[in-house]
């Protein structure tokens, strides 16, 4: 079944404004170089369909530590091997959040390098989320989506201000 529109780099030159049309309709069409084995294949998609497929795909998983003693808190999201601390769970979602930013940053700026670490490789998707984000308090979203106990924080965060 051949479901995908595959075309040579010619074609899809010559026929870019069709090929923007349908992607926006939500088709994909694959492009690649016919004349060189090593040629990689690349997809033409919507944002939004792309953006989509993260959002479905690709969530955090926070995990929480408590200090010790009790005099604060690191959440650590292994996955990314990032982490932020804070002495309130909100103060540690905060600097997580910045953290990540940052890291986001850097690793779009620098994705040819980071793409050839071995643990860092899978981190383009999650970083590319971030990437979309509108400022801290989305991103502070983002990361808890599927974690109810540090929502209620922002919750709370919010009723306060």
């Amino acid at each position: 079944m051949d479901v995908f529109k595959e075309r040579s780099i010619s074609d899809a030159k010559q026929n870019l404004p069709s090929i923007i049309r349908e992607a926006s309709r939500g088709y994909e069409t694959i492009t690649s170089n016919f004349k060189s084995e090593k040629s990689k294949k690349i997809s033409i998609i919507s944002t939004e369909l792309l953006e989509e497929i993260l959002r479905e795909g690709y969530k955090f998983e926070p995990v929480i530590e408590e200090d010790e003693k009790g005099n604060g808190f690191t959440i650590a999201l292994d996955a990314l091997l990032i982490h932020g601390e804070g002495d309130t769970l909100y103060a540690a979602l905060l600097d997580l959040a910045e953290n990540l930013l940052d890291y986001s940053a850097d690793y779009l700026k620098r994705i040819d390098l980071y793409r050839q670490i071995e643990n860092r490789r899978s981190h383009y998707p999650y970083l590319r989320r971030i990437a979309g984000c509108v400022g801290i308090d989305q991103v502070m979203e983002v990361i808890t989506e599927c974690h109810m106990p540090l929502r209620q924080v922002i919750s709370k965060r919010s009723q306060k201000d």
